[in-house]
């Protein structure tokens, strides 16, 4: 069982609104060998609520919204949406991610799929103030988990020079293992830079390592937050922040498969799970099936050698050769 999940992207017109209608498309896909019960929750961050999706409700604790089972054949692939609720305060508690989780069973057999995928709230730079500008690039962990690079922009769009500033917010799990030049550890999750000074007109960038707990890597997608600051020779200082996305290729890695069976991002059935053979795995079953034939085919070839090695020692017996009178 597989799940996977889009973002939560807001649009400038967040900025706008009290509060915004949001949506999160989630996927599902059964990719076992027989017809599975799925059941699915998820887990919103603090800022943003359930809108009204049909067939889920509210599931006890703060947060939490459980959905209703349905059964999907082996092999299906089907696509839901959510329905979702932004507050106009949700951006003070950037960054904000969220997840979701289904549960698999083959009715009538013991064991369990599970598999859980995480997914970002990204929000556009703002509030909107005049004369400053902030851009983020994606982080991105390779299938190998090696450190990556957040990439950041302040770009400062007034008429006068200002001395620049970041800070980055960085989820559990993700972490800057050693700051550049000009930066400097805040705490575990946050770490400020000194951009220097920016010219009117231009823009400066700073580039941070990162790195992330396989945990980390398996929960993403992700967000961090970034706060951008210009403080100008004269006049007010100016301040903006946005949220970025952190991925890893781990997320939708398969793993191998051994006991006890993971539970994370990659559910699959746990060692021991029931199936309709007695518990053989389809690559087991296979096997199986090319050891029988293989045995049969090496029964018959015997069998037909040995059918003609008789005929030839049973042919007819030869004529009796003809006496002197004759």
């Amino acid at each position: 069982m597989q799940v996977t999940t889009g973002d939560v992207t807001l649009s400038e017109t967040y900025w706008n609104l009290p509060s915004t209608a949001a949506t999160l498309q989630v996927t599902v896909h059964n990719t076992g060998t027989a017809t599975q019960r799925i059941r699915l929750s998820y887990t919103l961050p603090v800022g943003l609520t359930d809108g009204g999706t049909r067939g889920c409700a509210a599931a006890g604790r703060a947060g939490a919204y459980r959905c209703g089972a349905w059964t999907a054949g082996a092999g299906a692939r089907f696509s839901t949406v959510l329905r979702l609720q932004v507050a106009g305060t949700a951006w003070k508690q950037m960054p904000l991610s969220g997840s979701v989780q289904v549960i698999a069973d083959v009715p009538g057999l013991a064991g369990e799929a599970t598999d859980d995928q995480g997914f970002a709230v990204l929000f556009p730079p703002g509030p909107p103030v005049p004369g400053i500008a902030l851009d983020a690039d994606e982080v991105v962990f390779d299938i190998s988990g090696s450190p990556g690079t957040l990439t950041l922009r302040l770009g400062n769009t007034g008429t006068v020079d200002a001395a620049g500033r970041v800070e980055v917010a960085l989820p559990t799990g993700v972490t800057v293992p050693s700051p550049p030049l000009g930066c400097v550890a805040v705490d575990l999750a946050h770490t400020r830079c000194d951009a220097g000074l920016v010219l009117a007109g231009t823009t400066a960038e700073v580039r941070l390592p990162v790195e992330a707990t396989p945990q980390a890597q398996r929960e993403a997608p992700l967000s961090g937050a970034v706060i951008g600051q210009l403080d100008p020779r004269s006049g007010p200082t100016r301040r903006v922040q946005m949220s970025f996305r952190i991925t890893a290729a781990a997320a939708l890695a398969t793993p191998v498969v051994s006991p006890p069976a993971p539970t994370g991002s990659q559910g699959v059935l746990p060692a021991g799970a029931a199936t309709r053979d007695g518990g053989l795995t389809s690559v087991q079953r296979t096997a199986v099936i090319l050891i029988v034939v293989s045995t049969l085919l090496v029964v018959l070839a015997l069998t037909l050698a040995t059918t003609s090695l008789r005929r030839r020692f049973a042919g007819p017996p030869p004529e009796p050769a003809p006496s002197p009178a004759d």
